[in-house]
C-alpha cells in the first residue's frame, strides 16, 4: 500500500492484510446484530497503479485505453528531451501532477501520489464501472459510503490550461499544491452529476442508506453544492470541517469565533438538509495538541449536543495527543515526499498514532511485536481503562454527552445563543 490503502487495486476484494471477504461478512453480520451500521470509504478518484485497468491502459488495450487521464507531452525539454508536462498542475502531495509513461510515451494525471492514477469520468465506461462497484457494496449489505477526495473527480476538457497562482504569502515553494488557486482541477459541474447518479443508485436500495462526502473547502458555498437540493439530492452531507480549520490553535478559540463557525454553516445549509460536526480527523492535529487538553471536554460538548450528526476521530473521546514521530519512522508519504528536513510541516503520522485502550504493552492495541506507528509515551496514563476506572474522565464526560444527545430536545429542538462573548459560548 502506497498511501494506507487509497491506492486501490481491487474495489471489490478484501486486502488479505485484514483478511478475507468471509471475514468481512463475518463483521458486517455481527456489527448488524450489535444495532451498529457500518459505512464503506469509497475511493473513486482514483485507483493503484497496480490496478489492472491502469496496466492494461499502459498498453492501450481496449476498452481500458481511456480509463485514465492521459496526454501527450506539450514539448521535450531542450537540453535534457525529457518530456514537458501539458501544464502546471501540482499533486495534493507536491510537485507535478503528471506522471510520464515511457510505456505509454504519454503523461498521466495523479492528484495524489504517481501510483494513483485519476480516473477518466469523461469516459462512460469509467462511470458504469464506479456504479458496479457501489451496487457490490451495496448487495453485500454495507450502510453508506464515504466518498473520499470526490472533488477531484473531474478536471477541466482542456488539458493545455494552467491553473492561477493562489498569491497566498505564506506558500513561497512552487512545488507546494496550495502555491496554485485549483479551479480547474476540482469541483467541477459534471461531479455533481456523478454523484446524483451514486444517489439514485443507493435510494434504489433503502432510503436509510447513506452517503457523506469528503471535501475539503475554502468557501462555504461550494461545499453546500455537495448537498443538492430538494428535488434532486446528492450527498446526506459533506464533512463540515469549519470546527477543524477554523480553530488550528488556542489562540482563535472565543465565543464569538465558535459562534460564527457554528452558524455559517447553519446559515448556509440548504433548507431541509442534516448538519454535522467534526472536530478531528486522520489529516490534521489531534484536538488536544491543537487547543489544548483542557478544552477537549467543551468542544465535545459542543459538538455532541448541536443538532446534527457528530463525527469523532478515534481517540478524541479520551484526549488522545498528538505523538512525535522521527522521519525514521514516518509512514506518511505526505510527510516522506518532502524529505527529513521538511517532513514534519507534511506529515499527518502524529494523529494516526495506535488507540490507547491500556497500560500494557502497545497500550492493548497489538500483541504483536510492533507497531505501525509508535505508541504515544502517554499511553500508560492516558488510556480507556484508566478513564473508565476514574470518576472524572473525558470519557465519562463522552459517555454522558452520548446519552444526552438523543433526548429529543437536542434531536430536533430549535437553537438559540443566549450569550456569547470572547470568553463565554452558550447554546440552548
Amino acid at each position: 500500500m502506497a498511501d494506507f490503502g487509497y491506492d486501490i487495486s481491487n474495489f471489490t476484494a478484501i486486502d488479505p492484510i485484514f483478511g478475507t471477504m468471509d471475514d468481512f461478512d463475518n463483521l458486517l453480520s455481527k456489527a448488524h446484530a450489535l444495532g451498529l451500521k457500518l459505512v464503506m470509504d469509497l475511493v473513486p478518484n482514483h485507483s493503484s497503479d497496480e490496478h489492472d485497468w491502469f496496466i492494461r491502459s499502459v498498453k492501450r488495450e481496449s476498452p481500458y485505453t481511456d480509463y485514465y487521464v492521459w496526454t501527450p507531452a506539450s514539448a521535450h525539454d531542450n537540453e535534457t528531451g525529457e518530456p514537458v508536462p501539458p501544464n502546471n498542475w501540482l499533486s495534493v502531495f507536491g510537485g507535478s501532477a503528471w506522471k510520464w509513461s515511457e510505456e505509454r510515451e504519454e503523461f498521466y494525471l495523479h492528484q495524489f501520489l504517481d501510483k494513483q492514477p485519476d480516473l477518466n469520468y469523461r469516459n462512460p465506461l469509467v462511470q458504469q464501472e464506479m456504479e458496479k462497484i457501489i451496487k457490490f457494496w451495496m448487495d453485500k449489505g454495507v450502510d453508506g459510503m464515504r466518498l473520499d477526495a470526490v472533488k477531484f473527480l473531474y478536471e477541466v476538457e482542456d488539458l493545455s490550461q494552467d491553473e492561477p497562482l493562489s498569491g497566498r504569502p505564506d506558500i513561497q515553494d512552487p512545488n507546494q499544491y496550495d502555491y496554485l488557486n485549483h479551479t480547474l482541477t476540482t469541483d467541477q459541474p459534471n461531479t455533481f452529476d456523478v454523484i446524483r447518479q451514486w444517489r439514485i443508485i443507493v435510494d434504489q436500495y433503502t432510503n436509510s442508506k447513506l452517503l457523506m462526502a469528503e471535501v475539503y473547502y475554502d468557501n462555504i458555498e461550494t461545499v453546500m453544492k455537495y448537498y443538492g437540493s430538494e428535488d434532486e439530492p446528492l450527498a446526506d452531507f459533506p464533512f463540515n470541517f469549519n470546527l477543524l480549520n477554523d480553530f488550528q490553535n488556542r489562540s482563535q478559540v472565543t465565543g464569538v469565533a465558535l459562534k460564527n463557525s457554528i452558524c455559517r454553516w447553519l446559515d448556509n445549509m440548504p433548507a431541509g438538509k442534516w448538519p454535522n460536526w467534526e472536530l478531528g480527523n486522520h489529516d490534521n492535529g489531534r484536538v488536544s495538541s491543537r487547543l489544548g487538553k483542557e478544552l477537549v471536554d467543551a468542544l465535545n460538548m459542543i459538538s455532541l449536543l448541536l443538532p446534527g450528526t457528530a463525527i469523532t476521530y478515534y481517540g478524541e473521546e479520551i484526549g488522545m495527543e498528538d505523538t512525535e514521530i522521527s522521519y525514521e519512522d514516518t509512514q506518511d508519504p505526505a510527510g516522506c515526499n518532502w524529505g527529513p528536513d521538511r517532513y514534519s510541516e507534511f506529515s499527518r503520522d502524529p494523529a494516526r498514532t495506535p488507540m490507547q485502550w491500556d497500560r500494557s504493552a502497545f497500550a492493548g492495541f497489538t500483541k504483536g511485536n510492533s507497531t505501525w506507528l509508535p505508541v504515544n509515551e502517554n499511553y500508560k496514563t492516558l488510556n480507556v481503562a484508566e478513564q473508565l476506572d476514574s470518576e472524572q474522565s473525558s470519557l465519562k464526560v463522552y459517555q454522558a454527552l452520548a446519552r444526552l444527545r438523543k433526548e429529543e430536545v437536542f434531536v430536533s429542538g430549535a437553537i438559540a445563543y443566549p450569550k456569547v462573548d470572547e470568553q463565554v459560548f452558550s447554546f440552548v
